[in-house]
């Protein structure tokens, strides 16, 4: 057997390093990746949706979901343009991803201004450069060997410390050419390279942090995303009911512990629950775990929330730099989350006042039921159009516990992080990096390709699904069956509400988005009364096909003045109380 070629040396490495699909449009150089993947379908699988767009988010949400970075391949210019929407949000949401790309150069020709070239040169555009801005890591590979060996770093970087996506750009050649097995430097087996130890803090460190938990009156947790990544839900719950301290979530770290959970607060931040910014503010020592405090989880560093002058604050995150990056913390612990908390747990099990944690979490149980926790009087409502809230409460009744949940951003995400109380660990997932609206219709196709027995439901507005309903086509090309339930309303509410109610375009003419998924043939109903809403979640759910659920909701019912915080409101017009 003759030398291989770095496409199908890139292959092997995938393969190697347990990669389970790929996500892509064939074109340019990558079209040889492509060839190389088809006599081994059985070991990696090529999903190829209809854009860029959606190959790249569905490449998101599998690193969200699995851990393993989720590959994104396709030619030059489209991954680094349409592309760019997953790869951003795997960027601020420190998801694993590694971009298989090319410049599109035509080989020699490079420097002559060829079409779509994405070399740099004169006459082209700097592919590499917007990658840069944008990856860990970004490899330019000139031969067949550095684009092999390219994309074995760009796997080890892409899962090494904060996870996030990383890019190899290959010259058009370089891709078919063959790779001397003999030659140097040597090509090693992709999972030699990723023996990779999570970090964990010094143990004075850790003996600081036990200092200040132990001694703590009044204390309370923030999970974030970061307990997500690490899988680190069991740890979390284990210290918090150790401690008797409850545990209010980003809107990226809902999930890192169940809301049925006695000690759980919800969600905190400029739309989260009144609870759980309260229970932030009264607490006299902060443990902040996975978060980077940004300004809408903090409600805009509202000192009522998070006070460093009055509170003592100990932060762990994987990445020392995002440890007192907006807020001081008292002790800052660079380390995975998971280990972290396990050293936590061990370190105070002979420290707890247990009488004292056993008040505390009465005391926070009795403060849950007075504040009606994520039990709303709107879910109730009966109005028509249907209020958001009803509807979030019907898909709340109607989703198994074990669904996969994926949010879109706009008013959409806000109601359901708001109004729909999770039942299972990481089981909650939105558009939280870039927030980009219709991130949840691709990232609800990967959940359901991923694990085809485990129900898996979108939730987004008509703006969202409109820009990417074509992801039905390719849920029926590949027999999976999300459900897309669509709040409708005719508009970009969140933008018609920023914008004061004028509409520049954010108006919309009725479309009946279940006729057009019939026409894809989806299975789809429209729902204009709130008794029809849990019956229409439900059937879907036994549909053997992608569904829609095309409901109409109330446009007058606003989310700023339903659930925005008023310490929000208060931070956002320059307000700091006496």
């Amino acid at each position: 057997m003759g030398d291989r070629t770095a496409a199908e040396r890139i292959v092997s490495c995938l393969i190697e390093a347990g990669t389970e699909h790929l996500f892509g449009l064939p074109g340019g150089a990558t079209m040889d990746i492509f060839r190389a993947l088809h006599d081994r379908q059985d070991e990696i699988r090529a999903i190829v949706p209809r854009d860029e767009q959606t190959a790249s988010c569905m490449a998101d949400m599998y690193g969200k979901l699995t851990g393993k970075p989720g590959v994104f391949a396709g030619q030059g210019g489209f991954t680094g343009s349409t592309g760019m929407f997953g790869v951003i949000e795997a960027f601020l949401a420190s998801s694993p991803m590694v971009v298989l790309t090319e410049l599109s150069d035509h080989n020699e020709f490079v420097t002559h201004g060829p079409i779509q070239s994405g070399a740099g040169h004169y006459g082209s555009f700097d592919l590499a450069g917007i990658f840069k801005s944008t990856t860990k890591y970004t490899a330019v590979a000139h031969t067949a060997r550095e684009a092999v060996m390219s994309t074995q770093l760009a796997y080890k970087h892409a899962i090494t410390g904060r996870p996030g996506p990383t890019a190899c750009l290959f010259r058009a050649s370089t891709l078919r050419e063959p790779v001397a097995s003999n030659g140097l430097p040597e090509i090693h087996d992709t999972n030699r390279l990723l023996n990779v130890s999570a970090s964990v803090p010094a143990r004075a460190a850790i003996e600081a942090a036990l200092n200040l938990l132990s001694c703590a009156k009044n204390p309370a947790i923030v999970a974030g995303n970061g307990v997500r990544i690490s899988g680190a839900s069991a740890p979390l719950t284990a210290l918090a009911e150790l401690l008797g301290a409850p545990v209010a979530t980003s809107i990226l770290g809902k999930s890192a512990i169940v809301e049925t959970h006695d000690l759980a607060a919800g969600p905190m931040g400029y739309t989260g629950l009144t609870l759980a910014n309260e229970t932030i503010g009264v607490a006299d020592m902060i443990l902040v775990v996975g978060c980077r405090l940004k300004p809408q989880d903090t409600c805009f560093e509202h000192p009522k929330m998070f006070d460093p002058n009055r509170q003592k604050i100990v932060q762990i995150d994987v990445d020392p730099r995002n440890t007192s990056w907006t807020i001081p913390a008292d002790v800052a612990l660079a380390g995975d989350a998971s280990d972290t908390l396990q050293l936590l747990v061990a370190g105070l099990a002979d420290r707890i006042d247990v009488s004292a944690r056993d008040s505390r979490r009465n005391t926070f149980v009795d403060r849950k039921a007075a504040h009606r926790y994520f039990a709303d009087p709107m879910r109730f409502s009966e109005a028509v159009p249907i209020a958001p809230q009803r509807l979030v409460a019907e898909i709340q009744n109607s989703a198994p516990a074990d669904a996969v949940i994926c949010t879109d951003a706009g008013s959409n995400r806000h109601w359901m992080n708001h109004h729909f109380q999770t039942r299972r660990p990481h089981s909650y997932f939105g558009s939280g990096g870039l927030g980009g609206v219709s991130w949840s219709l691709p990232a609800a196709l990967c959940a359901k390709i991923l694990a085809p027995t485990r129900p898996a439901i979108g939730v987004c507005s008509d703006g969202g699904f409109a820009m990417q309903m074509h992801v039905l086509l390719s849920a029926l090309q590949y027999g999976v069956n999300p459900v897309y339930v669509v709040m409708n309303n005719s508009r970009l509410g969140m933008t018609a509400e920023g914008m004061g109610n004028q509409s520049h375009g954010n108006d919309f003419p009725d479309t009946d988005y279940a006729e057009i998924a019939r026409a894809c043939g989806a299975w789809a109903t429209r729902v204009e009364r709130p008794s029809e809403a849990g019956d229409a979640i439900r059937a879907a759910l036994q549909q053997e096909k992608p569904a829609v659920i095309d409901v109409i909701i109330d446009k007058s019912e606003r989310m700023r003045e339903a659930i925005y915080s008023p310490l929000a409101t208060e931070a956002a017009r320059g307000i700091r109380p006496q």
